[in-house]
């Protein structure tokens, strides 16, 4: 009976190597409690008198899930750990190769020292909401300022809660309006910090979306190399729209004009300025088919490649622009077709314009 079960038994799937490397993986990721809390083990062993300090098993344990938890994410540089609890923050950077800037980012486990104090919890809650934001919208060096300061911040206030004062009310409400101030000087660092950060990435995006009309511009010359092409020519046109649209923004930029919504995600921004070339693209072949249709009653030359593509770009520089000049010339068109001519109208009577004065009133 054992051996026809274990014979029908059904064998585990062959693991695959990438199924076996993302596994190992996976068993070696620590996270920051993990690591706070075999941290606050080991400082419980160097009160044990058997063992040598920095030398138990405990010390081993904790050095292997610090190695681990570096090979994650990144050396720490700066921590703050507490003696009597098992709460920590921790300044990490991961360098990367090339130009690509360093990955810093703040971690934190603060509610064993916070537990039985809720005021500090709230307060430490009111910080680590800010470090999210400041890790997720800010980047290179305005990050690094941001992040160290609000280390700085919750280093202070783990170091208050272990001491004594941390039950006194009226210290309490001192630290809380002290920490509320440096709060709001960090926040007014990271809006505007933000915003650039959010035009930089805007325009990244723009210039990953000119990549394809570079492309484009390519053939569009290679096909007016060979011959006059309208097909050439409207390729032209559709990317000097894209390029009109990429000087426009870079112009607003200058002026302080551009306002994005940095807290939609770093993804979305460059989506969002990846299709800001296209819209001015459009435009500018738009402009084209409408001057060499004749809507747009401007006159225009044999040999004009040049004066289309002026004209695409000015589209893709100002959409406003290309609207009045496209609306505008098609309701005229439209209005012109259908306004009746001084011969079609029925002629009028002078009686019947002026009034007849036979019976106008008489004095």
């Amino acid at each position: 009976m054992n051996a026809t079960t274990a014979g029908t038994a059904e064998a585990p799937a062959a693991e695959g190597p990438l199924s076996r490397f993302r596994r190992k993986r996976a068993e070696r990721n620590v996270s920051f409690p993990e690591l706070v809390w075999l941290h606050h083990l080991r400082q419980q062993e160097l009160e044990n008198p058997h063992h040598r300090p920095y030398s138990g098993p405990a010390e081993k344990r904790y050095r292997e899930f610090e190695e681990r938890f570096e090979e994650q994410h990144g050396k720490i540089v700066s921590s703050y750990w507490c003696t009597s609890q098992a709460s920590a923050i921790a300044l990490t950077i991961r360098r990367r190769p090339f130009l690509l800037a360093d990955v810093v980012r703040l971690h934190w486990a603060t509610d064993w020292t916070t537990q039985d104090k809720p005021k500090l919890m709230s307060l430490l809650y009111e910080v680590e909401a800010l470090s999210v934001r400041v890790q997720e919208v800010l980047r290179d060096t305005s990050r690094r300022l941001a992040i160290q300061s609000l280390f700085n911040v919750l280093s202070f206030l783990l170091g208050f809660s272990e001491t004594e004062r941390s039950s006194d009310e009226r210290a309490v409400a001192d630290v809380n309006r002290m920490v509320h101030q440096h709060l709001k000087r960090i926040e007014t660092y990271y809006r505007g910090a933000a915003a650039r950060s959010g035009q930089i990435v805007y325009v990244a995006g723009m210039l990953l979306g000119m990549v394809p009309m570079l492309l484009l511009a390519l053939i569009a010359w290679i096909t007016v190399a060979r011959a006059d092409d309208a097909v050439g020519i409207g390729i032209f046109c559709f990317c000097a729209g894209a390029v009109g649209a990429l000087m426009s923004v870079m112009s607003r930029l200058s002026s302080g004009t551009v306002r994005v919504d940095w807290e939609f995600g770093k993804d979305t921004l460059r989506t969002l300025g990846a299709l800001r070339p296209f819209v001015g693209a459009v435009f500018g072949l738009m402009t084209y088919l409408a001057l060499k249709s004749g809507i747009v009653a401007i006159q225009v030359g044999d040999g004009s490649t040049y004066y289309y593509i002026v004209f695409a770009f000015a589209a893709g520089f100002s959409e406003r622009l290309a609207q009045d000049m496209l609306l505008g010339s098609t309701v005229g068109a439209a209005a012109g077709h259908t306004r009746e001519s001084p011969q079609e109208r029925e002629p009028v009577p002078p009686e019947e314009e002026l009034g007849d004065p036979a019976s106008a009133p008489t004095g």
